[in-house]
């Protein structure tokens, strides 16, 4: 299985909310370890490390957004209640992993579902640093 990257391109800007993201791929790929060395032990506790990170993470951002005085454009992008639908999807996930199977499973739903969405909806806030000219890092 191969391990997660995060792409330049989901660069946010903000050296918080991007040291997050990439703390989170290092967790998710510490699972990928523990799923090739069939340790599942091992992967339920990276599991439940990257719940803790994610969940501590969208405090974080939503605290870091809220100090930029972000709102979202698109009046039905509520940042704050998609953070909580994921964070009830990842507790749901980690229910319906009990074999190695079931890992690699959830581990590919985790990079084609979980992870893109993510990041493809902080890419607004990134949209919106440039903006306000403080990520000169994405031009």
């Amino acid at each position: 299985m191969n391990k997660f990257e995060l792409s330049p391109a989901f660069i946010i800007g903000h050296e918080k909310i991007d040291s997050d993201h990439v703390e989170l791929i290092n967790i998710l790929n510490e699972m990928i370890d523990g799923f090739v060395a069939e340790d599942l032990e091992y992967c339920q506790k990276k599991w439940q490390q990257f719940c803790v990170s994610l969940e501590q993470h969208f405090i974080d951002e939503t605290e870091i957004m809220d100090d930029f005085g972000y709102i979202p454009l698109d009046h039905d992008d509520d940042h704050e209640q998609d953070h909580q639908k994921i964070l009830i999807s990842v507790a749901a996930m980690a229910k319906k992993f009990s074999t190695l199977d079931d890992w690699e499973i959830g581990l590919f739903e985790v990079r084609n579902d979980l992870l893109t969405f993510i990041l493809k909806h902080d890419l607004k806030f990134a949209e919106y640093l440039i903006t306000i000219g403080y990520n000169n890092a994405r031009r």
